[in-house]
């Protein structure tokens, strides 16, 4: 049987991580960063991931790093004016 304490703390650092992803994504479409400032954020966020839920490195690799590298290139290309070059 599920201990309601761990429920209630696994919903927290969901929640948490949810919040983190999204402003996240918010910075990188709205922020005129660098590409190395992109790079340290995604690593820094992947510091913050790693904290919330230990051992998914790879799940962070695969899914959200990609993701972040993708909006970040759609946003480069958005920005010269070649997003109906990739759609």
């Amino acid at each position: 049987m599920l201990d309601p304490q761990d429920v209630l703390d696994e919903q927290q650092r969901l929640l948490e991580l949810r919040r983190l992803v999204d402003w996240i994504v918010l910075c990188l479409r709205h922020d005129p960063l660098t590409r190395e400032e992109t790079f340290q954020l995604i690593e820094q966020t992947r510091r913050e991931v790693l904290t919330l839920c230990p051992g998914k490195e790879e799940v962070f690799d695969l899914v959200l790093r990609s993701r972040f590298l993708r909006i970040d290139s759609e946003r480069r290309l958005a920005a010269w004016g070649l997003t109906d070059a990739v759609n």
